[in-house]
């Protein structure tokens, strides 16, 4: 999946949450059914709130946050089996690639890079492709397809931090729709106003700022975390690359 097929999917996700949020039945008519207690006894109070629970109390908001965990959950799992410095520049291969560049053997280097598929591969193979239309076209090139392959990199890593930026806005959204549910209730009840229905939409308000705050921190974390392994990473490529790009654009 490019780039813009995955910006084009993050949008479509960010319009149905949308969708789903103001189609939240605490903003619907009735507001008595959407406001009936989620906590039917005392024991069960005392005891405190389950998971799911939890999730049905935040409505639609923890609904979505609950499937951003998941998307978070698969983000660092996909990270943590793509930044490797060894697949990514393998210091063996390189090594071998510059001992043969060094020899000008263009056919041992392409066979290489044919069968260990690289970023540096990549890299190379690119220059080699636009070497015999000039020196600036092969280094071009190559420098465009480094900062393309980094580039991929980079983004997968910012959907961590775009998600750690979007999760506490979610929560704090759902904090907005539990109190106007709250007030809602004092709007709607023309005689007394029973406690139930005001806990109802507070307890949404809180649980949802919270599942907030629990996806967005870990998330945060983690994306620091990757930012410097991928930096890392990024600069021993860009010094491959300097070396690289030099013997490539030597061979006549």
């Amino acid at each position: 999946m490019d780039v813009n097929s995955k910006k084009i999917l993050w949008v479509f996700v960010m319009m149905m949450a949308g969708l789903w949020i103001l189609g939240d039945p605490a903003l619907a008519a009735d507001k008595t059914e959407a406001l009936k207690p989620y906590i039917a006894t005392v024991d069960q109070a005392k005891e405190g709130m389950t998971f799911w629970e939890m999730i049905k109390a935040g409505g639609s908001v923890m609904v979505i946050l609950f499937v951003l965990s998941f998307v978070t959950v698969a983000l660092i799992v996909y990270n943590f089996l793509t930044l490797n410095e060894n697949k990514l520049s393998p210091v063996d291969f390189v090594e071998r690639i510059i001992q043969k560049l060094e020899e000008k053997d263009v056919v041992e280097v392409k066979e290489m890079c044919a069968s260990y598929d690289n970023i540096v591969s990549r890299i190379i193979i690119a220059g080699l492709e636009k070497r015999k239309r000039g020196v600036i076209l092969a280094r071009e090139a190559m420098e465009n397809c480094a900062k393309k392959e980094i580039g991929g990199l980079w983004q997968n890593v910012a959907y961590l931090a775009d998600i750690a930026t979007v999760a506490p806005l979610l929560g704090l959204l759902g904090t907005v729709l539990g109190m106007i549910q709250a007030f809602n209730a004092i709007a709607f009840q023309m005689s007394v106003v029973k406690p139930i229905l005001l806990a109802a939409g507070v307890s949404k308000a809180m649980i949802t700022t919270a599942g907030g705050l629990i996806v967005a921190i870990p998330t945060l974390m983690v994306y620091s975390y990757f930012r410097g392994r991928l930096q890392q990473i990024a600069n021993t490529i860009e010094n491959y690359n300097t070396d690289i790009i030099k013997l490539v654009t030597e061979i006549k």
